[in-house]
């Protein structure tokens, strides 16, 4: 496999990027020896899907939480800012590319899925696992669990979008709900471990197909339901056949990249982002003490 097909190595990427931002521990990504897997109780056909995604809502403000939101109307637009995707190489203008209420309805419509949950959800990304583990993915459970859903689907946008889903993924299964994640970041889910993965070699921000490509975005919807059916153990990847609207020598060499002249302007903004973050836990502790 040549350079220009290799998919993307994020982890390591983000090592790069954030050594030159100044930080000299590594962040450790979460991995695990075993993974849940619960079988479906019904064909893929028969299922009530909840769809879950790490988008924030359009009138965000700026407070991490778990949310959710109706599927009918689908939305028109959704928050993506606040997250690491692949601005340089495309954009989150249609919210099918990377929440695919819309193919899932027209999946209905052919009669291969009997429909989603009345919500889909949004979970905060976080580089604390402790906190998806202990509040976010019981949260996230607990509404998939109102709204009936016989399984999930989840659509991840940046590289720690997909260690969040991954592990909320597995919160699910130990708990009955089958999962598949539809994302593009391999690396990232393949260490964490999760039951099913569909994996779209796409730059990050579309995991569900181009933008304004409704054909691909139900196919690829169909693709990643099938893996409910022919799934038999964890750890199942299937590659999408897509390939990028770009050659891959050109996208996949910009994400995270750190060239040598943007060093001294990258180191200052991790200078600043360590002062923002000393001040927000000092406020934090203040807040703490006053009680």
């Amino acid at each position: 496999m040549s350079v220009a097909e290799t998919p993307v190595q994020y982890m390591e990427r983000t090592r790069q990027y954030y050594r030159a931002l100044g930080y000299d521990n590594d962040y450790v990504w979460a991995t695990f020896d075993d993974v849940p897997f619960t079988k479906p109780a019904k064909p893929s056909s028969d299922l009530r899907i909840a769809l879950i995604t790490t988008a924030s809502p359009p009138d965000f403000d700026g407070v991490k939480r778990v949310w959710s939101g109706v599927v009918s109307p689908p939305p028109g637009k959704l928050f993506t800012d606040n997250v690491a995707w692949d601005k340089e190489s495309t954009h989150t203008n249609d919210p099918g590319s990377f929440l695919p209420v819309e193919a899932a309805f027209g999946l209905v419509g052919e009669g291969a899925l009997v429909g989603l949950t009345r919500h889909f959800h949004g979970v905060p990304t976080e580089y604390s696992q402790r906190k998806t583990n202990a509040e976010d993915a019981p949260e996230i459970l607990a509404r998939v669990r109102k709204d009936g859903a016989d399984a999930a689907i989840l659509c991840p946008l940046c590289p720690v979008c997909h260690q969040t889903v991954s592990l909320v993924a597995r919160h699910l299964e130990a708990n009955g709900i089958p999962t598949v994640i539809v994302g593009s970041a391999q690396d990232v889910v393949e260490h964490c471990g999760v039951p099913r993965f569909y994996f779209t070699d796409f730059p990050l921000g579309n995991p569900c197909g181009h933008p304004w490509r409704p054909d691909m975005q139900r196919e690829i919807m169909r693709q990643a339901l099938a893996l409910f059916d022919t799934a038999t153990a964890p750890r199942t990847t299937v590659k999408a056949p897509f390939a990028w609207n770009e050659e891959g020598s050109l996208w996949r060499p910009r994400y995270g990249r750190v060239n040598p002249a943007d060093r001294e302007r990258l180191l200052k903004l991790g200078d600043e982002r360590r002062r923002r973050q000393a001040k927000a836990k000092q406020v934090s502790m203040e807040g703490v003490s006053s009680k």
